[in-house]
């Protein structure tokens, strides 16, 4: 729509205030044209033409009106992209468990942080799954791809493990087991879309004290021991779920009570060298600075997302955190 300043003012009723809540101080000529996308009108775009005489005409009307129509799309993907990522992210934050926990074996953190604004969410997830005899299962996984499908599988992968754990299985054979699961998944699937996870699965005996875990492709959990020194818990990683073909690995670690174990997503050690070594160099050390015996865990966890939020990550990250204890063997 074409306008001068006599026509805006007349509309306005002559109020000087009002009009120039509208038109510059000098502006003579001007063009309107509505951002309009999917049957909403979203806002508008208004010119005003100052210092040339001239006035504007038909031609940049036209003009206008295409640059308003791109515009007009742009902001419309850009409300339809916001809405569906704070959706997803809902979705996922309702299939995690509570961030803070206390079972009998241990005391639990866990933690989830997605990546920057302009991103999309992942699959990363962590569980904590009472066992018989006061066992304990620790479980962090991270899903191929990102958006609603992703977190949907996740939650379907958390639910697998959780069935499968009250079985009581050990660590290999609930991996076999799930690795089935993601290779049918696959072929259900369509095949543009990326199917397949990483996850890293643990049960804690606090009679024993012993820590017996397996992985899929999953980088290495990292131990806090009580005097503040740091292990990362040689796992052979395995094949991601899906591939197949190939047999996971039990590895076993002691722990003593007071010992924080940490499992993780590869985006809380991910740098923008490549070095993923260096990461898991960064966590141990932090962990050992953060998990002193007179901190939560979730405080700990907390303190240490907020150093990786400052870093700006590229990737969601996920952490699961177990201060362990000991129970008697007669209890």
């Amino acid at each position: 729509v074409l306008l001068d300043r006599e026509v805006v003012a007349d509309v306005l009723g002559n109020d000087e205030s009002l009009v120039r809540l509208f038109v510059p101080e000098d502006g003579h000529s001007g063009v309107w044209a509505p951002l309009f996308a999917r049957g909403l009108v979203l806002g508008n775009i208004t010119v005003w033409r100052t210092d040339q005489p001239d006035p504007y005409d038909e031609r940049d009307a036209d003009l206008l009106a295409e640059i308003a129509s791109l515009a007009a799309l742009s902001v419309d993907n850009a409300r339809r992209y916001t809405r569906e990522r704070r959706s997803v992210l809902a979705l996922q934050q309702r299939l995690l468990p509570p961030p803070a926990g206390d079972q009998p074996a241990a005391e639990t953190a866990g933690l989830y942080l997605p990546a920057g604004e302009g991103a999309e969410i992942s699959g990363d997830w962590y569980d904590v799954v009472p066992l018989p005899s006061f066992r304990l299962a620790l479980v962090v996984g991270d899903v191929a791809g990102h958006g609603l499908y992703a977190t949907a599988t996740m939650g379907r992968l958390r639910t697998a493990v959780r069935t499968l754990a009250d079985l009581e299985l050990d660590p290999v054979e609930l991996l076999t087991h799930l690795d089935d699961g993601v290779q049918q998944l696959t072929r259900e699937t369509d095949p543009d879309t990326p199917v397949g996870a990483t996850c890293l699965y643990a049960v804690h005996d606090p009679v024993t004290g012993r820590c017996v875990l397996a992985s899929a492709g999953h980088p290495p959990p990292v131990v806090v021991r009580p005097d503040g020194t740091t292990e990362v818990i040689d796992v052979v990683p395995g094949p991601p779920l899906g591939v197949g073909g190939m047999p996971f690995e039990t590895a076993a670690v002691d722990l003593e009570p007071g010992s924080v174990l940490a499992l993780y997503t590869d985006g809380l050690i991910e740098r923008p060298d490549g070095d993923l070594d260096s990461g898991v160099r960064w966590l141990a050390d932090s962990l050992a600075e953060l998990c002193g015996p007179g901190r939560s865990l979730d405080e700990a966890g907390r303190a240490l997302m907020s150093r990786l939020g400052d870093a700006a990550p590229r990737d969601d990250a996920a952490l699961l955190l177990a201060r362990v204890r000991a129970i008697p063997a007669d209890d």
